[in-house]
């Protein structure tokens, strides 16, 4: 296998679409290309990233530890995909309005695939001094938008009420249970929610937008303002790792899914997240886009339909898994430094993934 054009484009794309890059890509299970390019920080200071950079996964939370975390609370019986969220959530069947019987219908698997009705997003982070328990409950007392399973339209909202329907059904904070479920199980090592409490340095992670009121970049603090209100803990923003971590994440699952390897998740259950599970622009599994050809413009034009699924994060980072071709392609990036005003991410996604899977 011949990396040398993936690499040569990551070359180019240091200094214009993002400062800096880690990349990890997975072939039947094992490890078949890593690098590590460009920049972790430009401003105040120029500092290179390396393999064991951190970096914000931003939106990966959702598929990595929300999802993950729901699917080994399954395998627990703790709780069923089609159960009805307030029957956990009581709260979850009001708003501000007072009980809402078309909202009380929503069911668990809805959060996961955003097909629960709920918007795309809530400025919980402009709510004032409020404590991590009462944002909660303000994102459980949302509005919806349309009928609970009528169809997908992406919403954090759906994932930060997620956060709180595992804890109240668990007991524990989800940051401890992504610890007990999915990293203690694979080792992992880099992969933490707020990672300066967990022994890490500024210098060890990438660097993203800068503060407006300090003016230097946020180091190792979650970019995403409501996971950052949320004391930096929750099911849609988050979690911090490296791309050699995130990708044997996502290779566990595919091992699960195809039967070779249950220390994630059992077969049965691996399949039942890797499926559509709701339709709409963008059709999702559980926590997952499910590619499609002609519609998942980010992820190139080489997947397998309907095999693969994928997710990007806000902050430049994306993870895609194609069952059919039994792979896994991590991209890690911090576009969104110093400013989240560089998107040409967009543009690049699509290479990134059609280089990979061509180049193997």
């Amino acid at each position: 296998m011949d990396f040398g054009k993936l690499r040569a484009a990551l070359a180019r794309a240091v200094g214009d679409v993002f400062p800096g890059a880690s990349v990890a890509v997975y072939k039947d299970g094992e490890p078949v290309y890593e690098e590590a390019l460009g920049y972790a920080e430009l401003v105040p200071t120029r500092r290179s990233t390396t393999a064991e950079t951190l970096y914000d996964l931003a939106s990966l939370t959702k598929p990595l530890a929300a999802s993950l975390i729901v699917a080994r609370l399954v395998e627990e019986g703790l709780l069923y995909l089609k159960q009805r969220v307030s029957e956990i959530l009581p709260e979850y069947s009001r708003t501000r309005a007072g009980h809402d019987e078309l909202k009380s219908r929503t069911e668990v698997w809805m959060l996961l695939s955003h097909a629960a009705g709920l918007p795309p997003s809530l400025p919980l982070y402009r709510f004032g001094r409020r404590d991590r328990a009462e944002l909660l409950e303000e994102a459980a007392r949302s509005f919806i938008c349309c009928p609970p399973g009528s169809r997908a339209v992406y919403s954090d909202v759906g994932y930060i009420v997620l956060t709180a329907l595992v804890e109240r059904v668990s007991g524990e904070r989800i940051d401890r249970l992504f610890e007990k479920l999915v990293a203690r199980p694979l080792g992992l090592r880099r992969t933490v929610y707020n990672p300066l409490e967990h022994g890490f340095t500024e210098d060890q992670v990438a660097s993203t937008e800068l503060d407006p009121e300090t003016g230097l970049p946020l180091r190792g603090v979650v970019h995403d303002e409501n996971a950052r209100a949320l004391g930096g803990v929750s099911g849609h923003a988050g979690l911090f790792s490296t791309a050699a971590e995130v990708a044997l994440m996502g290779s566990e699952l595919l091992q699960a899914y195809l039967g070779r390897s249950d220390r994630l998740l059992k077969r049965a259950t691996a399949a039942t997240v890797l499926r559509p599970w709701a339709d709409g622009e963008n059709p999702y599994g559980l926590g997952w886009q499910v590619y499609r050809k002609g519609i998942s413009r980010l992820f190139g034009d080489l997947l397998t339909d309907g095999r693969a699924f994928c997710h990007t994060g806000f902050t430049g980072t994306s993870i895609c898994v194609d069952v059919e071709l039994r792979l896994v392609a991590v991209l890690l990036s911090n576009r969104v430094h110093p400013s989240r005003e560089n998107t040409r991410i967009a543009g690049f996604r699509p290479v990134f993934h059609n280089l990979v899977v061509s180049c193997l």
